[in-house]
């Protein structure tokens, strides 16, 4: 008997738990997306000079004369000292390896020095002469291009009104399909935005047929939201 009503009290408690809470609403929940594009009016770019020599002191010696004179060479392109910052710089040992007369390999110790550059263009029209005025002056690595906007900020911001916009239209027809009303907004999640980049135009160098041929891109801002309203 007594066996009998714990399992009853059980099954109870089961079904109790399964109804909805008191006054708990129903909720819609929707995502919208929305993305505004723009064009793109600055660059940053990785350029470097690495140079090996047998002692620390030679490899250093060099690097620290080529970098000075790509860094005036840069700044003479037209790059504000601001926008030239250096993004790493390493030192570390190797071995270069060759043969003697009879085969035998031999290796010889030497050292590295790689000094890396970012550089901020903020006129694309010099992009290329950029490149090509810091390569000439001993520059021999170079990589990274990233096209950015000044007015991504400003992008973002109409991608979340647009992307309200899409969730809220999603929400009404939702609602409208199932024969239910759409009640109040309970929450809005906006999450981060993320930038997209497209091919759009190629700049030479001013007055340099030749110059370094850069395709810079299109910046594509978009943002997603998250609503949940009630209906009934």
């Amino acid at each position: 008997m007594k066996k009998g009503f714990c399992l009853m009290m059980a099954v109870l408690m089961l079904c109790i738990g399964s109804l909805p809470a008191l006054g708990e609403e129903n909720i819609i929940r929707v995502t919208g997306n929305a993305a505004v594009s723009l064009s793109a009016d600055t660059a940053t770019i990785q350029i470097g000079v690495n140079t090996k020599k047998a002692t620390v002191q030679e490899a250093q010696a060099e690097n620290a004369k080529l970098m000075n004179a790509v860094i005036q060479a840069i700044r003479q392109a037209g790059v504000d000292e601001k926008d030239i910052t250096t993004s790493q710089f390493d030192v570390f040992s190797s071995f270069e390896y060759s043969y003697d007369d009879q085969g035998k390999e031999i290796s010889t110790p030497c050292y590295q020095v790689s000094n890396m550059l970012s550089v901020t263009i903020r006129d694309l029209s010099v992009l290329g002469a950029v490149l090509d005025v810091a390569v000439a002056a001993g520059a021999n690595t170079t990589y990274g291009i990233n096209f950015s906007s000044s007015r991504e900020n400003e992008a973002y911001q109409k991608a979340l009104v647009r992307a309200v916009e899409d969730a809220a239209n999603k929400a009404k027809t939702l609602a409208s399909a199932a024969g239910k009303e759409l009640g109040d907004l309970k929450l809005i999640d906006a999450s981060q935005q993320n930038n997209f980049y497209g091919i759009t135009n190629t700049f030479n160098a001013k007055g340099a047929a030749d110059a370094a041929a850069i395709v810079s891109g299109d910046v594509s801002v978009s943002a997603s939201v998250v609503l949940e309203y009630a209906f009934k």
